[in-house]
């Protein structure tokens, strides 16, 4: 031990106290990286928890025919859409998605300035095109499951 050795002379006070000084430095250290450590933990827990609740709405939604509000609620937390850059010539912008429970999936290999397309303006007759089309389908859907329902 170094305290035996010191008090017996193998070890000078001033080797002592440099021994001492780095035992403790250590101890320290090996301290704030336990505590590093178990928060590491404690968030793969939680982090765990977090994703095998998100699995479990992915789980409700597997045949999605129509994607509502209600289900964007649950899935999405926030949508950052950022300044567009026309720097290229062309109109870029980045979009980030942050889901609820696992936050942004987006790795940021994965972030691409993709180009927005201008929107024509659609007629008044366009829009009711478009309107007939979505009632036709949702009749067809409703016959549908109608028909399922008497067999």
């Amino acid at each position: 031990m170094l305290s035996e050795d010191n008090a017996t002379g193998k070890l000078s006070d001033e080797r002592y106290m440099m021994l001492t000084e780095d035992y403790e430095q250590e101890q320290a250290s090996l301290k704030q990286r336990n505590k590093e450590l178990h928060n590491e933990i404690e968030a793969y827990i939680t982090g765990g928890d977090r994703a095998e609740k998100f699995i479990e709405i992915v789980h409700r939604y597997t045949e999605i025919e129509e994607l509502t509000t209600p289900m964007l609620n649950e899935f999405i937390d926030k949508i950052v859409v950022h300044e567009a850059d026309k720097s290229s010539g062309q109109r870029m912008q980045k979009v980030e998605i942050y889901f609820n429970l696992i936050g942004d999936f987006t790795s940021a290999e994965m972030i691409t300035y993709a180009p927005v397309k201008q929107q024509s303006i659609m007629t008044d007759e366009e829009r009711l095109e478009i309107k007939r089309a979505k009632q036709r389908e949702a009749s067809r859907r409703f016959y549908a499951r109608q028909r399922e329902k008497r067999n």
